[in-house]
């Protein structure tokens, strides 16, 4: 744990970032390239604090768990609401591409599915905010019919999370198949008798901004004309005024949250965070996207980390670090270099880190590959390919106790 290492790694980071500015012909607010730049510069943050143990930012690091979950119910909002959206094969690949590594992880080291508590989120509310936008889908395009199915589907998470616990318990807790999903059994926390501590803990504190990212992503296409109509004023100084208050509006909310809501400490701002964490992800979203120079300019090494992160938060347990055992979280770092290389600490990073990215990025490339193998055009074609697979893989399991047999004798 040593801050000056973290902030100096991090500042390096960033150098090198800035070297990379790329320039987008559209000035339209929140690009592809924008949203994984943001996705890239958070995520190596997140690592960071992983692997420096820098406590220190644990609330910034909620404020970006809660920006990935925003991402979901916002993107998928906008997935759906296109034409012809809601097909086997778009759910399917998107649902392979969120579980196919942490699924293959877990059976691998026979670690429980919470462990990587981050696949178990996404998907969730992936699936929520696609059951919410495919029922009724008349109202997807009406201003009244997407608040009531909004405000239906509030209800529904304030009942599920701050009801009886025994709801809570009863939903993830004893229907089949889910309570092997979202039960985890902490080593590192064995006070937690409740086996649903860790997923009522991890997607509660974030169990509502996903709908303030679908709210949002409704009225994306007021704000582009909006942003377009102050693009067209032909008085700079009328435009600069609107943009300036904007500015000064914007920060100030920021500058409030930040003092009545982030200076807390850990716990209190636990309590708080569910409620408040759509504030930063907004002021954020507005200061970034407040003039076009801003908007067609993005941070290449940035926005090409940030394709990989599901891959970089899995492989961090095992590569980048070790973790405590079955179940365990990463608070060991990989040590490959010996300690009596002159500046080991730093060479054992780059190597390390080296090994990590690549894999990382390979595995990425593999997810995608088996995703378009595995699930084609067209539900019979998807069920034949994967009762092929299954057989394969019963013949392999099958082997494997023959060969485990023949040994034995």
């Amino acid at each position: 744990k040593e801050p000056a290492r973290f902030w100096g790694v991090w500042a390096v980071i960033c150098v090198a970032a800035l070297c990379t500015v790329r320039r987008l012909e559209s000035s339209a607010p929140l690009q592809r390239q924008q949203t994984d730049e943001w996705k890239g510069w958070m995520q190596i943050m997140f690592l960071l604090y992983h692997y420096f143990a820098e406590a220190e930012i644990y609330n910034a690091i909620r404020v970006y768990i809660a920006a990935y979950v925003w991402m979901t119910g916002f993107g998928n909002f906008l997935l759906y609401t296109k034409g012809n959206s809601f097909t086997a094969r778009r759910t399917l690949q998107m649902l392979f591409r969120l579980n196919f590594l942490g699924v293959l992880v877990c059976v691998a080291l026979n670690n429980e599915y919470m462990l990587y508590y981050i696949c178990a989120m996404h998907t969730f509310f992936t699936i929520v905010v696609a059951l919410a936008l495919y029922a009724f889908q008349s109202l997807n395009s009406h201003t009244r019919g997407v608040y009531t199915k909004l405000a239906v589907t509030l209800a529904l998470v304030v009942v599920i999370y701050d009801g009886p616990a025994r709801l809570f318990a009863a939903i993830f807790g004893t229907l089949p198949g889910l309570r092997q999903l979202f039960s985890f059994h902490d080593p590192l926390h064995p006070e937690f008798t409740d086996e649903m501590h860790e997923w009522h803990f991890r997607s509660g504190l974030d169990r509502f901004v996903w709908l303030v990212g679908m709210l949002q992503a409704f009225h994306m296409k007021g704000c582009s004309k909006l942003v377009a109509r102050v693009e067209a004023f032909h008085s700079t100084s009328k435009r600069a005024l609107l943009v300036f208050s904007l500015f000064a509006a914007t920060l100030a909310v920021f500058c409030a949250w930040w003092a009545f809501v982030f200076r807390h400490k850990k716990r209190d701002y636990n309590v708080l965070h569910p409620f408040t964490s759509f504030v930063p992800i907004t002021c954020f979203l507005i200061l970034r996207n407040i003039v076009a120079p801003m908007r067609q300019r993005y941070l290449w090494l940035f926005a090409y980390m940030g394709r990989f992160t599901l891959e970089t938060y899995i492989f961090q347990f095992h590569i980048w670090m070790k973790t405590t055992g079955v179940n365990g979280s990463p608070k060991h770092l990989m040590l490959l270099i010996p300690s009596w290389v002159p500046g080991c600490f730093w060479v054992n990073l780059m190597v390390t880190t080296s090994v990590y990215i690549v894999v990382s990025i390979r595995m990425f490339h593999l997810t995608t590959a088996f995703r378009d193998i595995l699930i084609p055009d067209g539900l019979s074609a998807i069920v034949r390919r994967w009762a092929s697979a299954a057989a394969a893989l019963a013949l392999c399991w099958i082997s494997t106790f023959a060969i485990r047999g023949s040994s034995a004798a």
